[in-house]
Order: C-alpha cells, then sequence, then structure tokens
C-alpha cells in the first residue's frame, strides 16, 4: 500500500519538513564545530558550557520516547487509569538526581560514568564490564524506541514498519556523528516543540468533537477507565499502587546512573546550572505524562461516540497505533494535521535514538578506545566517536527487527525488558557508592548472578505461554462500522450487520492471536462489552502452574527482584572476598543515612574534595 492512499500531499510536505529540521541542525553545528580544534570534549559534552534550559528539555524529550509516545495512550485505552499513580514513583525515583547523581558525578567532571567505578575500585575490569552491559540496555532501549514509532508510522501510512526502522535510525546517525551532543540538545529543542504541540492538538480538538472534557468523562467513568487507586496488594495484578510505587520507583532510580543523563549533567557550566536542570526536567516530564495519557481518555470517548471501536472492528490489529489512527480520523478534514503527527512522532523516537547513539559513542570512546590508544590525538578520537556512532546505528537496526517478535504494549515491553538489563548495573552503583566493603569479586558476582536470573526472568515473562494475562478493560461498540475508509465522526449515522472485519493488510508486526478471540470463526463481532473471561489475574495460587507463578508477577517488579538477588550475591561475595582498594577517598562515597536518614547517627562526613582529582584521568 503506498503512502499516498493515507497521506495528502499537504501531510507529506510536513512530514518532510520536520525530518529535515533535525538534518539541517545536524549540519549547522557541523560546520561550526569544523571551525573548532576537534577534542572530543567538545563532542561529547559541549565544551561544558551548555545552557540549563535546552539540556532540561531535551533530557525530557530523551525519556519520552516512542514508547510513551504510543504506549502511554494505548495502556490507558486498553487497562484504565491505574497507571497514572506512576508520577509517584517516578517522582521518587528522579528526585534522587539531587541527592546522588549531581552531589557524586558533578564534581568529578568525567565524561562516562562507568569512569567513577575505576576510580572507587581501581579496577578497569570493573568498569568496561559494566560499560558492555549498560551498552546492551542501550541497544535495547534504542530498538524498542525505533520498533515503537515504526509500527506507528506502519498504522497511519501503510508503508511496511522495516522502511521506517531504517530511515529513522538513519536520520539520527547522520546528525548525531556529524554535531556532536551539541546537535543532540537543539534538535531535542525543535523535537520538543513539535511533540508537545501535537499533544495539545490532539486534546484540545478531540476534546472539541466529543462534546467537552465533561463528556470525555462520562463516557469513560462507568468503563472503569478513570479509576486511578488500587491499594491491593497482590504481586500478580499488572498495576496496583504499590507496583507502580515500588516497583516503577526503583526503575526510575536506577535511570540516574545512565549515561545519557550523566553526560547532559555534566556538560552545563556549574553544580547550580545542573541542579536547574533537574528542576526544571522532573515537573515537566510528570506534567507531559499525565497529557499523553490523557490521550487515550479522549480516543476512547470520540470512538465510542462513533460507534467503531478500530480495535474492536479489527481496522488496526496493535493496541499502540490507536493514536496514530486517531489523528488519522479526527483530522481527516485539515490538510497537514497528520503530516504533523507523524513528525512529532518521529521526532519522539528520533530524540531518544540520538541521545542513546551519542551516549554509546562517548562511554566507548572514553572507557574501550581512549585506554588502549593513549597517544592518539583528540582528532583522531573524534573521527572514531562519529565512526562509532555509524556503528551503533546499525546494531540498532537489527535490535529493531528482533524487538518486533515480543507482542504487547510498549509500555510494558520496554519495562519488564530494560528494568532486567538495566537493573544489576544500577546494583553496581548502588553498592559502589553506599557500601563501603564491597569488592570487585562481589561486583563481579553481582553482575553476572543478576544478569542471568534477568535474562530468564524477562524471558519468562514476556514468551512463557501459560503466564497469565491482565484482563483488558470493555472495548467500545462496532455497530456503526460500515467501511474501512470511514474517517468522519459526523458520518457515523449508518449502520450495518452483521459486520464482517477488515484488517491492515500491511502490518508487519501483527499480533493476530490476541485480537482474533474478539471475533468468531466466520469473522463476526462477538459483544466486545463483556471483558474475556481468559484474561484474569489470579486471586489465589490455583491458578498458576509450575514456574508460571514467578513468570506472572507484575513486570514492574521484575527490576526490583533482579536487584534483590544481584545485591545478596554482591554482599555475600564481598565478605567473603578481600581485594577493595586500601582506601577509598569520601568524595567517592556517599553515606546513606546522611543523605536520606539525617535523624541517625553519621560516622563519616559527607564531603568530596578535589584532593585526588587526578584519579580522573586514570
Amino acid at each position: 500500500m503506498s503512502m499516498d492512499n493515507y497521506l495528502r500531499p499537504a501531510d507529506v510536505a510536513v512530514l518532510c519538513g520536520g525530518i529535515l529540521a533535525s538534518l539541517v541542525v545536524g549540519v549547522v553545528y557541523a560546520v561550526k564545530e569544523s571551525r573548532h580544534e576537534s577534542s572530543s570534549f567538545r563532542y561529547h559534552r559541549g565544551g561544558g558550557k551548555l545552557h540549563p534550559v535546552p539540556v532540561a528539555v531535551s533530557l525530557v524529550v530523551t525519556f519520552e520516547s516512542s514508547i510513551s509516545y504510543l504506549g502511554l495512550p494505548s495502556e490507558i485505552y486498553m487497562y484504565g487509569s491505574y497507571y497514572a499513580m506512576l508520577i509517584t514513583g517516578l517522582i521518587a525515583g528522579y528526585l534522587m538526581m539531587f541527592f546522588i547523581t549531581i552531589p557524586l558525578f558533578y564534581p568529578l567532571q568525567i565524561t562516562s560514568v562507568y569512569e567513577y567505578l575505576q576510580m572507587r575500585h581501581e579496577s578497569q575490569r570493573v568498569r568496561q564490564m559494566s560499560m558492555w552491559l549498560g551498552n546492551v540496555g542501550s541497544f535495547l532501549y534504542a530498538g524498542i524506541v525505533t520498533f515503537g514509532a515504526a509500527t506507528g508510522m506502519e498504522g497511519v501510512t501503510g508503508v511496511s514498519a522495516w522502511i521506517y526502522i531504517v530511515v529513522l535510525t538513519s536520520i539520527a546517525v547522520v546528525y548525531t556523528s556529524l554535531g556532536g551532543i551539541k546537535a543532540v540538545v537543539v534538535t531535542d529543542v525543535v523535537q520538543g516543540v513539535i511533540m508537545i504541540g501535537m499533544i495539545f492538538s490532539i486534546l484540545v480538538y478531540g476534546c472539541i468533537r466529543v462534546g467537552g472534557v465533561s463528556t470525555v468523562i462520562e463516557i469513560n467513568r462507568p468503563t472503569g477507565r478513570l479509576q486511578i487507586f488500587d491499594f491491593d496488594p497482590n504481586p500478580y495484578k499488572r498495576h496496583t499502587f504499590w507496583t507502580l510505587a515500588i516497583g516503577n520507583g526503583w526503575m526510575c532510580a536506577g535511570i540516574i546512573f545512565s549515561p545519557p543523563l550523566v553526560q547532559r549533567l555534566n556538560s552545563v557550566r556549574s553544580i547550580g546550572d545542573a541542579r536547574k536542570v533537574a528542576a526544571m526536567s522532573i515537573p515537566a516530564f510528570v506534567i507531559l505524562q499525565i497529557l499523553i495519557m490523557c490521550e487515550g481518555l479522549v480516543a476512547y470517548a470520540y470512538f465510542s461516540l462513533k460507534g467503531c471501536d478500530p480495535i474492536a472492528s479489527k481496522q488496526i490489529s496493535n493496541p499502540n497505533q490507536i493514536i496514530p489512527y486517531l489523528v488519522r480520523d479526527l483530522f481527516a478534514s485539515v490538510p497537514g494535521i497528520t503530516g504533523l503527527y507523524l513528525s512529532a512522532l518521529c521526532s519522539a523516537s528520533l530524540s531518544t535514538i540520538s541521545s542513546l547513539l551519542s551516549s554509546i559513542s562517548a562511554v566507548t570512546s572514553e572507557d574501550f578506545i581512549r585506554p588502549r590508544l593513549k597517544k592518539a590525538s583528540e582528532k583522531k578520537l573524534t573521527q572514531l566517536s562519529k565512526l562509532i556512532v555509524v556503528m551503533a546505528g546499525v546494531v540498532s537496526i537489527g535490535i529493531a527487527i528482533l524487538i518486533s517478535q515480543v507482542k504487547g504494549p510498549m509500555g510494558q515491553i520496554s519495562g519488564s525488558i530494560l528494568g532486567a538489563v538495566n537493573a544489576p548495573i544500577a546494583v553496581v552503583f548502588f553498592l559502589s557508592i553506599f557500601v563501603r566493603c564491597t569488592t570487585r569479586r562481589g561486583l563481579y558476582s553481582s553482575v553476572i548472578v543478576g544478569a542471568c536470573f534477568a535474562m530468564w526472568l524477562s524471558l519468562g515473562s514476556n514468551f512463557s505461554p501459560g503466564r497469565l494475562q491482565p484482563a483488558i478493560l470493555p472495548l467500545g461498540h462496532t455497530d456503526k462500522c460500515f467501511s474501512y475508509h470511514n474517517t468522519s465522526l459526523a458520518r457515523a449515522n449508518f449502520t450495518t450487520t452483521p459486520f464482517v472485519s477488515v484488517r491492515l493488510r500491511n502490518n508487519s508486526f501483527d499480533d493476530h492471536s490476541f485480537f482474533d478471540e474478539l471475533t468468531n470463526t466466520n469473522g463476526t463481532l462477538y459483544d466486545t462489552t463483556i471483558t474475556l473471561s481468559k484474561n484474569t489475574t489470579p486471586g489465589i495460587h490455583e491458578t498458576i502452574h509450575g514456574l508460571d507463578w514467578l513468570y506472572s508477577i507484575s513486570y514492574l517488579y521484575i527490576s526490583l527482584l533482579v536487584s534483590i538477588v544481584s545485591i545478596c550475591a554482591g554482599l555475600i561475595v564481598s565478605k567473603l572476598t578481600d581485594d577493595r582498594p586500601v582506601k577509598v577517598p569520601d568524595y567517592l562515597m556517599l553515606t546513606l543515612n546522611a543523605r536520606f536518614f539525617k535523624c541517625l547517627p553519621n560516622d563519616r562526613q559527607l564531603v568530596r574534595t578535589h584532593e585526588d582529582v587526578s584519579l580522573q584521568q586514570t
């Protein structure tokens, strides 16, 4: 199916314009940087002179990827507003930037966060082990983000998702390799403006079309989509206050050690500017998350009034395509808006991909290349960094193709996979920062045991056929679905029964098995206002067999479970071995009760001096 069947010339022009804007920024900053002497410090950290406002915007859009842009509305559409409680864990996790990331890492002025591990343990192996495992997590994240954006683009344009995977990654590679961190940050600002503008357009115009905010509330309330609080401690429930506050909070706490975050915080002029970046980015990110989730409520209200639920009628077969489909239907009479949304979707993906490619290049160059090419010039190191960006882009394309085999909501896919991979790395930092007796062998054991357990648990949680599936909320009616091309709410007065479902022909990543259960063998829709009984959350353990009792635990607890196993392994082995440095400088440690429990006695002064700053170069 060609793009012309879906997009008008104005849409194509707006989409191409949004993509070209990113490329132009990369070229402009490549020209600017060519006037200065090449150095990895300028390429990876902008010379340490970046302004806090664009850096804050860059942080927000980096973590506000296509996973959120597509996954959050579909999450609300399918499962309800329980997910809104993620803001509790998100705020708790990200506030640790003020207590750990900024006071510890900014004074060290490191480009790669893994350089801290070498200072702390006087071990190149610990540093590189963590770096390679961290790069695996970055590659997986880039692949999930690319796949998510490609799926949404395919749902609107009909062009194969494989094409978008290659195109989006290639664009990110071009401007990231040319302009370095400055190009990434400035481009993120442009992309952020496009994303935010489109979010408000969908919410405002969608509410107008359905009759106002009160109508959206009235339609969603009877279906249970406005229920937010669930304090049930059952760990098998997908989303409760506890899974979102504790599980998601721990996942966010691990993000404070991510290379893109530390790279940006260390690229501003002062520690005060770093605090400004955190102070601006945290509330902005929370507000943006809430607005994106509201899109799911608007989408359900719109399609309910229209009388044609696109998921129940199989006009789309992937719930992550619900907002792209809404935009194409909602703005059918407004030229260029569909193209603007696709541009925003590309921006959400490009901002994250470029940041990840930049961080992969920075840590690989500083942790792996520089120690082996000690006599290499800064110009050569910069050229190698650009080459690493290109190679990382190729790997990300392959990862995106593999991720396409994992079915489910984007948020759940990313939460289960990334939570499992990133947990052992977060444990390495927590043990190094707060536990003085941690040894190198303890860290090796922590990573090995944690990574093996994480791989086993993640694979079982995503692929075990016996694991429990959560119940979806009632879908909308389909009695007015008279044609696949019915794209106007004003024309939704026609009714035809029975309805024979129509499926998009070019959905490369269809998950037919789940949505086929909504129809009978003749293709006529069952009554989708009844929740499927097969998808249940257990109240008693007899409903689970074998290891599925572990695989069925909420995906938000995966990171926490892996971390507990990793911490136990690291502490036990550390107690049995003694290969730690003779003296660990105080500025490389934080005392737990001084950071979070100030009412307790503290036997060590929480200061980091610059007396051993030479360790930065070792």
